[in-house]
Formats: structure tokens, C-alpha cells, sequence
């Protein structure tokens, strides 16, 4: 079995400097089978910025985990300053052109100083991989804690599993994540000059990368990672 998965945060739809550029434009040109998103907004009854553009471009399956609700951008550290508009919802989303067969979440605690509070892992079965979405605390030295609680949820299961999203680690603390091991190198923020990758796709046993990249930048402060999985 051969799928093409993407990750990208899509920091709530807008650059770094905060205005909003195009999420289905962004969708078009990553192509793949499944893309995984950290940062979605929704405000009130709207579809969220991920759900409104799979809509638009031929992704009929949307799985969607909703983190935080009622806050601001500015509360949530998206931005800077106050931006126009209301409060709104803040997390996670699996946009599939194939079918998934199941979803459930992993609990990853909570980062003191943190503003979403407790974090969750998002995963989504599609064509028997098992896909987790996450989006990793930016409090340093809590990441790891959350990658171990990460692992430790994952265990017990024979599913090939995938990990992609916004990691907030570089790649050498990656070691932690064993078995699960990197597929793609490759400086992804900030998009418009990156230093460092903090974004990643982590492979678990049984699962192979016939080819991986960092994709160019769609507008969003980071920088897509692409992958092309053969998990047979």
C-alpha cells in the first residue's frame, strides 16, 4: 500500500505577518493523499479554514479536533497584536481523499505557561495506516515529557503507524521517539528563512519512505513536509 501524506501548520490561515493567505491554494500544490494540519481555526458556526478548503479541493474526508475554543489569536500567541474578529477554536485536522476507518485521540498533558493548556494527539486510520497528528507544547523542555506520553498511548497496537506535525523539537532530540525514526530532513521554520526543523514525519516499524521532502512555502510561517509512505 502506497499513500502520499503532507503536514503543515497552518497557523491559523494567516503568514507571519499576519495576514491571511490562501489554505486551498496551499492544499493544490502540496497534492497528496492525506494532509495533516496543526493550528486549524473555526470562528463561530463557519466550517474551519482546513474544512473549508478540503471541501474546495477533492478532500471528501474530514476528521477534525477541536483543542482550545473561546480564546483570541493573540491570546493563543498566533500573532502578535490584537486582530479584528472574534474568539474562536483552535486544533488539529486529517483531510483524506480515501476513507478513514477509525479515530481516536492520545492525551499528552499539559506545559506549564503553555496557553493551550492540555494537549491531545489526534489519530486517524486511513487505507489500514495508522496516522498521528500533533502539535508538540513550544515550552522546550516539555516536549519531550509529551513525546514520551505520546509513545506510551501508541503502544500495543501491530497497525503501521506514521507520526507527522509540528514537533517543536529539532531533530536530534528525535532520538527519543525510537523505534519510530525521521524521514525527512530539512530546515522547515521560519518558512520565509528557515533555521531549524521542527516539523517532522516519524516512520514506525514496518513503514518505508519511497520519498520525502521539504515542500515549498504555501504561505504559512512553516514549511510543508512530504512524504510518499509504502507501509506494505
Amino acid at each position: 500500500m502506497t499513500l502520499s501524506v503532507a503536514s503543515l501548520n497552518l497557523h491559523c490561515g494567516l503568514d507571519r505577518r499576519g495576514a491571511a493567505y490562501s489554505v486551498a491554494k496551499a492544499l493544490v500544490a502540496l497534492d497528496t493523499d492525506v494532509v495533516v494540519v496543526q493550528e486549524n481555526w473555526r470562528t463561530g458556526d463557519a466550517a474551519s479554514i482546513a474544512a473549508a478548503a478540503a471541501s474546495a479541493c477533492g478532500y471528501p474526508h474530514v476528521a477534525e479536533l477541536d483543542l482550545v475554543t473561546g480564546r483570541s489569536l493573540a491570546e493563543l500567541r498566533i500573532v502578535r497584536r490584537a486582530v479584528p474578529g472574534p474568539p474562536g477554536t483552535w486544533g488539529l485536522a486529517v483531510l483524506s481523499r480515501v476513507p478513514w476507518q477509525d479515530r481516536t485521540t492520545v492525551g499528552l498533558g499539559a506545559a506549564a505557561r503553555d496557553p493551550v493548556g492540555p494537549r491531545l494527539a489526534q489519530v486517524v486510520t486511513v487505507a489500514g495506516l495508522r496516522v498521528v497528528n500533533v502539535h508538540l507544547t513550544h515550552r522546550l523542555t516539555r516536549g519531550p515529557g509529551q513525546l514520551r506520553r505520546l509513545l506510551a498511548g501508541l503502544r500495543g497496537s501491530s497497525e503501521p503507524t506514521v507520526i507527522a506535525g509540528d514537533l517543536n523539537m529539532c531533530r536530534p532530540t528525535l532520538l527519543l521517539a525510537r523505534p519510530y525514526r525521521p524521514a525527512v530532513r530539512g530546515r522547515t521554520w521560519p518558512a520565509h528563512r528557515p533555521v531549524a526543523q521542527i516539523d517532522h514525519v516519524l516512520l514506525g516499524p514496518g513503514v518505508t519512505a519511497t520519498g520525502a521532502a521539504v515542500a515549498p512555502a504555501v504561505g504559512s510561517d512553516h514549511l510543508p513536509v512530504v512524504v510518499t509512505l509504502d507501509a506494505g
